[in-house]
C-alpha cells in the first residue's frame, strides 16, 4: 500500500515473526527486536527497552526497502514422490532428519497405502481443504491420507479426519495461535453419532488414552498435519515453552452416549444436529482440571466440591482475558457424576446455571496488569476487593459433555484464548 510499517518483536519471537510473514504472503518486513522478555517487567524497564530501540524503529521507517522474493510455488497436487530404499528405521530416521516427522515412529507412506487410505473417502484426492498455519502449507485430501498412513490409520477414519481438519481450518478455531503460543496447549476432538461405533472409536473406559487404536492414530495424524504441513515446530514457529503429550496425540474421545442420562440430549444436538448425524467438533484448549469426587451423594454437595475445587485454577483459561468469557468451556462429566446429578432430579442446563452461579473468583484474584481489567468493571459495574466474577458471561457457554467410562471422575476443559468449539458433520 505504500505505507512504511516496521514490525516489532521480542528477541526470543524472531523466528516466529518472520515464518507468519513469510506465510502471509510478506516476503520481506522490516522488523526492529526488544530484548526479551516484554512481559512482567516494571514500568522503568519498560521506558528503557524502549529509548533502547527508538533509533532503529525511526530508521527502518524511513530508510528500509524490501529486498527478498518469495521461493517459487509448487503445486499443491499431486503431492512429491521420493525413493528410498532401506529399512523401517533407517527410513524413519530419515523422514524425522528431514523434518517430516515428529518423533514418534511412522509407517512408510507409500503409494499403494496412500492409495488404500484413499478408498475410505468418496472426496477427490485433489479436492483443497485449506491452508494449514501458520507455514499455511496446502492441505488436499491427498495430504490427509498420506498423513493418516504415517500414522497407522484405517481407510475407514478417513471421514473422521477431513471433517476434523475441516473444523481446524475455520478461523473460530484460532489453529494459528494455537499452534504459535508459549502455553501447554493442545486441539480437543469430540466424536458423536454413530461414526463412533462404525470405527471403533473409543467413547468408554480410557477413551482419551491408550489402547484404542481409532483414537490414538487419528489423534496423531491431526498432529501430524499440524506440525508437517502447518511447519509448527519448536522452537520456532511453536513457541510452547514445556509442551505436553497432546503434542505428539492430540486429545480425542467419542461421547459416551450410552451413558448420557433420561432427559439430557448428546452434545452434538446441543450444537444444533440431528440425533443420527454423525459431528466432530474440535477446540483449542488448556490441559484439563479433573475433578476426583468420591463422597457426595447429592448434586448440591457434588457441584460445591467441583466448584471450590477447579475455581483456584481457572485462571489458566479464565476471565484474566476478557476475551474468554466469551468463549465456551468444555466440562467432561464422567458418567458416575453425571447420573448422580440426573438422579437429583437435576436437568442439564440447570447443571450448567448453577456451575456458572458458584464458579467464580473475588475482583481480587486478578493481578492488576491483567489484560482488560478494566473492561471488567465495565461488564459487571462497581466492584471492590470481594465482587464475584464468573468464568463465562452466560450459563449457555458451559459445554457439557459426557465423557468416559466407570469411575468417579470429571474433567474441565479452559479454552485457549481466541479458540472457539467448531463442528462439522461427517461426509463419507
Amino acid at each position: 500500500m505504500g505505507i512504511p510499517t516496521v514490525t516489532i518483536s521480542s528477541s526470543e519471537f524472531k523466528g516466529l515473526a518472520k515464518d507468519t510473514a513469510v506465510g502471509q504472503g510478506a516476503a520481506d518486513l522490516s522488523f526492529v527486536l526488544v530484548p526479551h522478555p516484554m512481559g512482567m517487567i516494571s514500568l522503568e524497564e519498560i521506558r528503557k527497552k524502549a529509548d533502547l530501540v527508538f533509533p532503529e524503529i525511526l530508521k527502518m521507517a524511513t530508510e528500509w526497502k524490501p529486498e527478498a522474493k518469495l521461493p517459487p510455488m509448487k503445486p499443491v497436487y499431486p503431492a512429491g514422490k521420493l525413493k528410498f530404499k532401506g529399512s523401517v528405521e533407517e527410513i524413519n530416521k530419515f523422514f524425522f532428519e528431514k523434518g517430516l516427522s515428529i518423533g514418534l515412529p511412522i509407517l512408510p507412506p507409500t503409494s499403494d497405502r496412500v492409495a488404500k487410505i484413499l478408498k475410505g473417502t468418496s472426496r477427490k484426492p485433489d479436492e483443497l481443504l485449506g491452508m494449514v498455519p501458520p507455514r499455511m502449507g496446502a492441505l488436499t485430501v491427498e495430504m490427509v491420507a498420506i498423513h493418516a498412513a504415517m500414522a497407522g490409520c484405517k481407510p475407514e477414519y478417513m471421514p473422521v479426519l477431513i471433517a476434523a481438519f475441516e473444523a481446524l481450518l475455520d478461523p473460530r478455531a484460532n489453529w494459528r495461535g494455537l499452534t504459535t503460543t508459549t502455553a501447554t496447549s493442545s486441539i480437543l476432538v469430540i466424536v458423536n453419532g454413530p461414526i463412533i461405533y462404525e470405527i471403533g472409536l473409543a467413547s468408554r473406559q480410557g477413551a482419551a488414552g491408550s489402547g484404542h487404536h481409532a483414537n490414538a492414530s487419528i489423534g496423531y495424524a491431526i498432529n501430524l498435519v499440524a506440525d508437517i504441513v502447518g511447519g509448527s515446530k519448536p522452537p520456532t514457529p511453536d513457541k510452547s515453552l514445556l509442551g505436553g503429550p497432546g503434542d505428539f496425540v492430540c486429545w480425542i474421545f467419542g461421547e459416551n452416549q450410552v451413558a448420557i442420562p433420561a432427559g439430557w440430549d448428546p452434545y452434538h444436538m446441543d450444537r444444533g444436529f440431528k440425533k443420527t448425524d454423525s459431528v466432530v467438533t474440535v477446540m483449542g484448549v488448556y490441559p484439563p482440571v479433573d475433578n476426583i469426587d468420591h463422597w457426595s451423594i447429592t448434586p448440591e454437595e457434588h457441584i460445591n466440591w467441583w466448584t471450590n475445587l477447579v475455581t483456584p485454577l481457572l485462571s489458566i483459561g479464565g476471565p484474566c482475558w476478557i476475551s474468554q468469557m466469551d468463549q465456551p468451556h468444555i466440562i467432561a462429566i464422567g458418567p458416575e457424576h453425571s447420573q448422580l446429578i440426573s438422579a437429583g432430579g437435576w436437568t442439564k442446563n440447570q447443571f450448567r446455571k448453577i456451575f456458572w452461579e458458584k464458579a467464580r473468583l473475588p475482583f481480587s484474584a486478578w493481578p492488576k496488569g491483567c489484560p482488560n481489567v478494566d473492561l471488567l468493571v465495565k461488564k459487571f459495574g462497581p466492584v471492590s476487593a470481594d465482587t464475584p466474577i464468573p468464568i463465562t458471561l452466560r450459563p449457555e457457554a458451559l459445554h457439557v459433555v459426557i465423557a468416559g467410562g466407570a469411575g468417579k471422575h470429571s474433567h474441565f476443559f479452559p479454552p485457549f484464548p481466541g479458540c472457539f468449539p467448531v463442528s462439522k458433520v461427517v461426509r463419507k
